[in-house]
């Protein structure tokens, strides 16, 4: 049957429509990306207006799509005065802690000179919630523990302490514990792994950059804890066994191979562990380290990627960003055996504790 003319007119058009459905989505210009790598970056260190000032100095049709979606969030959020994302708690007990702790996270990223203030103000505020059984608690410390097993027996998990430098409160409904084998760049490791899942609340970092992201995981020193959305190719790819489980397990071999490291250390090493490894992330996580760094030991994610990103720097003669894949992970395993002999060494010249 031969071809209509019509169709063979339009032909051409079709064509063309066709290239611009499979083309590339539009991005965010470069300056609008550089304003939210210093959002990110702000943020980590607990300072919303620098966050806000970057996000508002770059061009508002530079953001688009998801970029754009992030923009109008953080300027909502970190307006003039607190937005509380709550919605989904449904047990109005736990809705008002975490709605305590968005006031508080809220405040100490306005004005990061006032947080031993507004953390004393939460401490009252939580004593007064839970009653009685908190009465004698005269810090936050002492007043978690409490706060956890109301927590549990209505159904909700919680991890608290502080995520420097701020108090944390990550709430999620259902863990599954797995023994896993780690492949670390100094040896093998097997640990307990806790996979996290039916998040309600993904801490400070989440709601400071409106869920844009949020901390993977953590080590203590019986198990590593996994926050399984932050891993949208699955347990199988490689950012959960490198973002996570290499930079756990390393925190977890840190913390029983050198009791009292700094967090920023404990950070430095299992940095270096990433990159020793990635291959498909390396891009993204080097460059996050390159554009999040600080001064501030207290916000210990971005002064270890400076002290990471500075060392590097030193070993390869040139930025980590400007070397191939090969030469940049032998350079972070090289890095973190020189600073484990280091250590060890500091270890074995330290003076012995008078009995």
């Amino acid at each position: 049957m031969p071809v209509p003319r019509t169709i063979l007119r339009f032909a051409p058009l079709l064509v063309a429509l066709a290239s611009a459905a499979q083309a590339a989505p539009p991005e965010s210009t470069p300056a609008a990306a550089a304003a939210i790598a210093e959002s990110t970056n702000a943020i980590l260190q607990g300072d919303s207006r620098r966050a806000v000032s970057a996000l508002r100095a770059s061009p508002a049709d530079g953001f688009v799509d998801k970029d754009a979606v992030y923009r109008a969030c953080m300027l909502a959020r970190h307006g003039d005065a607190p937005v509380f994302a709550t919605d989904a708690v449904t047990d109005p007990f736990v809705r008002q802690v975490l709605h305590d702790y968005q006031d508080y996270w809220w405040h100490a990223m306005k004005a990061p000179q006032q947080r031993a203030p507004l953390e004393a103000k939460l401490l009252a505020t939580l004593r007064k919630r839970l009653g009685p059984d908190a009465a004698e608690a005269k810090d936050m410390d002492a007043l978690e523990p409490i706060l956890q097993g109301h927590l549990l027996a209505r159904g909700y998990r919680a991890q608290l302490g502080r995520t420097l430098p701020l108090r944390e409160l990550m709430m999620w409904r259902r863990q599954e514990t797995r023994p896993w084998k780690v492949e670390l760049p100094e040896g093998p490791y097997t640990v307990k792994v806790e996979l996290l899942d039916d998040w309600v609340s993904r801490g400070w970092t989440s709601y400071g950059r409106c869920e844009r992201g949020s901390a993977g995981g953590w080590a203590t020193a019986e198990a590593l804890y996994a926050v399984v959305p932050s891993y949208a190719e699955g347990l199988d790819s490689e950012a959960f066994r490198v973002v996570f489980l290499g930079h756990e397990t390393q925190h977890f071999a840190d913390q029983n191979a050198f009791p009292g490291m700094a967090s920023w250390e404990l950070e430095y090493r299992a940095k270096l562990v990433e990159l020793a490894q990635a291959r498909e992330v390396s891009a993204k996580r080097l460059g996050g380290m390159i554009t999040a760094q600080g001064d501030d030991p207290d916000s210990p994610h971005t002064y270890a990627n400076k002290r990471v990103i500075a060392d590097l720097t030193a070993r390869l003669g040139v930025s980590p960003d400007q070397v191939g894949i090969e030469r940049l992970q032998k350079a972070a395993h090289d890095q973190l055996v020189e600073d484990t002999a280091r250590r060890k060494a500091a270890r074995s010249n330290a003076a012995p504790v008078a009995r």
